[in-house]
């Protein structure tokens, strides 16, 4: 054998890792154990394999091939998971709101502002009375001053000038110790106005807002029409899946295969959801003025537009057909 051939036979031969080991070699080396305990035990189950045999029955005991592919608990699930998807028609499915804005005065009535508020009151009334004190003081010196050149005039006006400053300190002590400051400060509060629509809703209002909708950007026509689509199979799809369940003839295989195919349709409906999905991406102009309407949708269409607008309706649907689908992956 050439060098060329002893290569080629090297390179095809099975590794080690892909090879077969056998039992009483490699695995298990040595003597095997018995199986049965003891020879009652094995003469038992040969009576038993005996007696099979002759009644005709070839298949073992607790053989899955007589188990029945589509079990009453998953005829449940499926009927249950249709009849959510058929009444999720006839709850919100989306959401759009309105922002009220409202403006109020409101009292400062926290205690650091308290306290403020009476210090800055004390600080006054203090410098008032310094600078009452001061002022009277210079009068007075004034007087005396005066009273040594022109005693009779400036005796009587001197007197008018005091007893006019002691009036208007005691107006402004009194005033002072009586006035009450207040604090208002103007907040702004926004509470949301949502406009909820079910699914059958959506499809019952197209006369009104399909306009609006349709003269948008493609995008959003897009978007529309897909989720019509989405609405109708909640209604389709649904029937025909109890139609499988219990309307289908046949033996028990032929029912279960007739089921499994029915409920790969099941799959359209979040084909249909990832693809709006996607869509919302790219986003869309408003062929409306949509602030005006509402405004949660924001000046353009887009991704946040999209989810800010899903209520929980949809997503329970989605959630059903999910479970539908999977459950005819399993027969």
């Amino acid at each position: 054998m050439s060098e060329k051939d002893k290569k080629k036979n090297s390179s095809d031969r099975i590794s080690e890792k892909d090879r077969f080991k056998f039992i009483g070699f490699e695995v298990f080396p040595g003597k095997p154990k018995d199986l049965f305990k003891s020879d009652a035990e094995k003469n038992k189950l040969i009576d038993g394999v005996r007696k099979k045999r002759q009644s005709g029955d070839i298949l073992r005991d607790e053989c899955t091939l007589m188990e029945e592919r589509v079990s009453m608990l998953d005829r449940i699930t499926l009927t249950v998971a249709s009849l959510v998807i058929f009444i999720t028609l006839f709850v919100p499915w989306y959401s759009v709101y309105n922002e009220i804005e409202e403006t109020t005065k409101e009292p400062v009535s926290s205690p650091v502002d308290s306290i403020a508020l009476v210090t800055a009151t004390d600080s006054l009334m203090l410098d008032s009375l310094a600078m009452t004190e001061i002022t009277s003081d210079s009068a007075t010196l004034l007087a005396e001053t005066a009273t040594e050149e022109e005693p009779p005039v400036v005796a009587e006006e001197g007197g008018e000038s005091t007893g006019d400053e002691r009036s208007g300190v005691a107006v402004a002590s009194k005033s002072t110790g009586e006035e009450v400051i207040h604090g208002y400060v103007a907040k702004k509060k926004f509470h949301k106005e949502y406009v909820r629509k079910s699914g059958l809703g959506a499809i019952f209002a197209i006369g009104s807002i399909g306009g609006s909708v349709f003269s948008s950007g493609f995008i959003l026509i897009l978007t529309a029409i897909v989720l019509i689509i989405y609405t109708l199979l909640c209604i389709g799809l649904p029937v025909y899946t109890l139609y499988g369940i219990y309307g289908t003839k046949g033996d028990s295989d032929k029912k279960a295969i007739k089921l499994k195919n029915i409920l790969r349709y099941n799959w359209l409906p979040l084909c249909l959801f990832v693809l709006v999905f996607f869509l919302s991406f790219f986003g869309a102009n408003y062929g409306f003025d949509a602030t005006a309407s509402f405004s949660s949708l924001g000046d353009v269409y887009n991704v946040g537009v999209f989810l800010d607008s899903l209520s929980w309706g949809i997503i329970v649907s989605l959630g059903a057909f999910v479970l539908v689908a999977a459950k005819g992956v399993e027969i």
